[in-house]
């Protein structure tokens, strides 16, 4: 060995912290070019390009086609909301989401995304005897629930496109988006409108509203939801809308997104 030269273990954690340091980027940026890494790392542009190819070579980051720049992927995006979720964005939506259940009369739900499946989070359930039931830790496929299809509308869309060719679009029931460019239209549409909504797509007799949560850098970090039997929730769909709307920007605002001021 060269006298002097650092140890395997030494070189590991070296790189660890220069991996940390370039993610850690992002924080207040949600896209930056190598020069601007370099700069907020202090790591030479040729050690910063290596780290940032390798990375993007791992799917933890991703580059902007419009401006040649990286962003973090969806993996790691899914997995801070998911962190974030567990704590703070719970805390936040509880009482929102009791006064969402009272005021509807509906089951509410608070949902965030995990690759292509939603994980419900926290619920209200509904008064009726007949009502939409989850329970926190339940998965859901993403395509086929309200939740879903906002937590991945607003996701980049190239990497979108790359996640659902690379998976099969199940079918649950006739209304059940599998077509892959139709779904990508659809997702398109929720963010321009900035809800979704589901309709028997999971399960037959079943309907659904969600709205998106964004934190303070505007990811969005949840959803929540308002879901019913189609029979109750139909002649309801406008009302739902509006308040599955206003709730998310409640626990947004609570979040300390400005978006909307």
């Amino acid at each position: 060995m060269r006298h002097g030269a650092p140890l395997d273990g030494e070189k590991t954690v070296q790189i660890v912290h220069r991996i940390a340091s370039v993610l850690r980027a992002f924080h207040s940026r949600r896209l930056l070019g190598i020069t601007d890494l370099a700069q907020a790392t202090g790591l030479p542009k040729s050690t910063t390009h290596r780290l940032v190819t390798a990375l993007v070579n791992e799917g933890l980051l991703i580059q902007d086609e419009d401006t040649h720049k990286y962003g973090l992927s969806l993996h790691v995006t899914a997995l801070s909301a998911s962190v974030l979720s567990s704590h703070a964005v719970r805390k936040v939506a509880r009482p929102i989401l009791m006064e969402l259940r009272d005021q509807t009369r509906e089951s509410v739900h608070l949902a965030v995304l995990e690759g292509m499946e939603v994980v419900i989070i926290d619920t209200e359930d509904s008064y009726f005897f007949v009502r939409v039931v989850n329970v926190p830790g339940q998965h859901l496929p993403a395509h086929a629930v309200s939740t879903g299809k906002v937590l991945l509308a607003y996701q980049w869309e190239h990497r979108l496109s790359e996640l659902i060719g690379q998976m099969k679009l199940e079918r649950y029931t006739e209304r059940t988006i599998t077509d892959p460019r139709r779904f990508i239209e659809e997702l398109r549409q929720v963010r321009l409108q900035g809800y979704a909504v589901s309709c028997g797509e999971l399960e037959e007799g079943v309907d659904a509203v969600a709205a998106p949560i964004f934190d303070h850098l505007g990811t969005v970090v949840a959803a929540v939801s308002i879901g019913g039997p189609s029979e109750r929730f139909h002649p309801r769909l406008s009302d739902f809308i509006g308040a599955a709307v206003h709730a998310g920007q409640r626990i947004s605002q609570a979040l300390r997104y400005v978006g909307w001021n």
